[in-house]
């Protein structure tokens, strides 16, 4: 079964990812709730920086990703973790989720420096411009890592396994003390990743997690 392991011995690396910058997603990540377009929102000045934001954004993502899948190693009273990177997994529920696992997948995605760049650069000038900027790539940061999300889950069905809920660093207990191990499983600089000296990543609007591969009863 190990043998149709796409990301168990190679790490998974994608390029140019196909997207759509969805309107109502966008919206929810700015809070206007009850809107199902932006030409329903009553407020079209509101609505025309969104679409400028939308726009901006189709030409400045430049959206990657990498993957890889390990066997967890378990260890009576420890957190799990992987044979070279034990105990990786120290947040409690993180921790019992992954202890009914067999393997895991660590990620990192992002859109690029495009965005980020340009919302800083706007926000000086154009603040408006720039904070609906922003929320397009805090959105899109999400939606890639749903893609990414999306692909594993198939090759877990392939296998006979099902999929844990997608755990970040910074979330929970699970710290961001974790992002030094995440870069390095993940080879996140492959991707144009790195960290802060406080284990932030740049560009800004990537994502790191990891997913559980759960054997299906």
């Amino acid at each position: 079964m190990a043998a149709q392991f796409e990301s168990l011995k190679k790490h998974v690396l994608l390029t140019n990812m196909p997207f759509e910058i969805e309107e109502v997603r966008v919206m929810r990540e700015l809070k206007i709730a009850k809107a199902k377009s932006l030409a329903e929102i009553p407020e079209k000045n509101i609505a025309a920086y969104i679409k400028k934001a939308i726009d901006t954004g189709y030409t400045l993502i430049e959206p990657k990703a990498i993957y890889r899948t390990y066997p967890l190693v378990k260890e009576e009273g420890q957190p799990p973790g992987f044979e070279e990177s034990p105990r990786l997994f120290f947040g409690k529920k993180l921790a019992e989720t992954l202890n009914n696992c067999d393997y895991a997948t660590v990620l990192m995605t992002t859109i690029g420096p495009g965005i980020p760049d340009r919302a800083d650069e706007l926000i000086k000038s154009e603040p408006t411009d720039g904070f609906y900027l922003e929320h397009v790539g805090g959105w899109m940061a999400d939606y890639f890592a749903e893609r990414v999300d999306e692909r594993i889950q198939v090759e877990m069905k392939k296998n006979g396994y099902i999929g844990t809920f997608r755990y970040a660093p910074g979330y929970g207990d699970w710290s961001l003390d974790a992002q030094p191990e995440m870069m390095r499983l993940t080879q996140g600089e492959r991707i144009g990743v790195h960290l802060t000296e406080t284990n932030i990543m740049i560009p800004r609007k990537s994502v790191s997690a990891v997913i559980g591969w759960q054997p299906r009863e």
